[in-house]
């Protein structure tokens, strides 16, 4: 009797085991289809519009199958979703990870430009755009982030398809950049804050030759360094004024000008 119950164990422990086994051969074959399923669940959430699930299942993805043949393709895809759904940290995340990850990838240069347009979207919040804030007047750091990505494509990825758009974003920047830097120089003007007035309008001049508001600056260094009483700094400035801009409104009462400048 015993020996009949032991040998009723040992029989389903072996049937339970081929069960285990059967089970997990057919759990290795469907894997890679799973995978393919879970991928394909994702562009179809993506077509649809469903950002935030199609994250959710290439997050998923990811996780499950980390050295399966979508994995990278996920990557990238997770980059966009985050994008699409207003995620900015989090696309800005998923790119520095793929880039991370995959230093040497062709699609390199996509994830970088991916992290400037996330950048760039920063602080264009639902307040911004309901109440048409200017975006240039608030802080710049994100402005500063993107046209430092940007820069990195246009740079070190010249023949990429995304150069090109890449050195346009760059100039815009640095005219929202430098209207951000005229923004607070004419703050500390009003408030007779003259020499940070003067600094900010001399970095103007500085960084962003090029762009409008470098005349503008030349013109709050001129006013500056009246106040300051700086008189041979102000010459100067008029100089370079006269030789540049002859039609600057600095110059229009020339016969004020014209003797300091040693003119006749």
């Amino acid at each position: 009797m015993n020996y009949a119950r032991l040998l009723s164990i040992l029989l389903l422990a072996l049937a339970v085991t081929a069960c285990s086994s059967s089970g997990s051969q057919r759990g290795s074959g469907e894997r890679e289809q799973s995978a393919e399923q879970m991928y394909e669940q994702a562009q179809r959430q993506m077509n649809r519009r469903d950002y935030s699930g199609a994250a959710e299942t290439l997050e998923n993805l990811q996780a499950r199958y980390p050295f399966g043949p979508y994995f990278k393709q996920a990557q990238l895809d997770l980059i966009n979703a985050y994008f699409q759904q207003e995620e900015m940290g989090s696309a800005i995340a998923a790119a520095d990870r793929f880039i991370r990850l995959n230093p040497r990838d062709e699609h390199v240069p996509y994830a970088i430009y991916m992290r400037g347009r996330s950048n760039l979207e920063r602080g264009n919040d639902l307040l911004t755009r309901t109440f048409g804030i200017d975006r240039r007047v608030r802080d710049p750091s994100p402005l500063r982030e993107a046209m430092n990505d940007f820069m990195r494509v246009a740079e070190n990825y010249p023949d990429s398809e995304y150069a090109n758009d890449s050195r346009q974003r760059v100039s815009q920047l640095r005219r929202d950049l430098a209207h951000h830097e005229m923004h607070v120089t004419r703050w500390y003007m009003k408030r007779g804050a003259y020499v940070a007035a003067a600094n900010r309008a001399m970095g103007v001049v500085e960084n962003f030759q090029g762009t409008p508001q470098v005349q503008e600056a030349l013109g709050i260094l001129v006013d500056a360094y009246g106040a300051l009483e700086m008189d041979d700094l102000r010459q100067d400035i008029l100089r370079v004024i006269e030789e540049n801009y002859p039609d600057h409104p600095s110059l229009r009462d020339r016969r004020r000008f014209l003797p300091r400048l040693g003119m006749e």
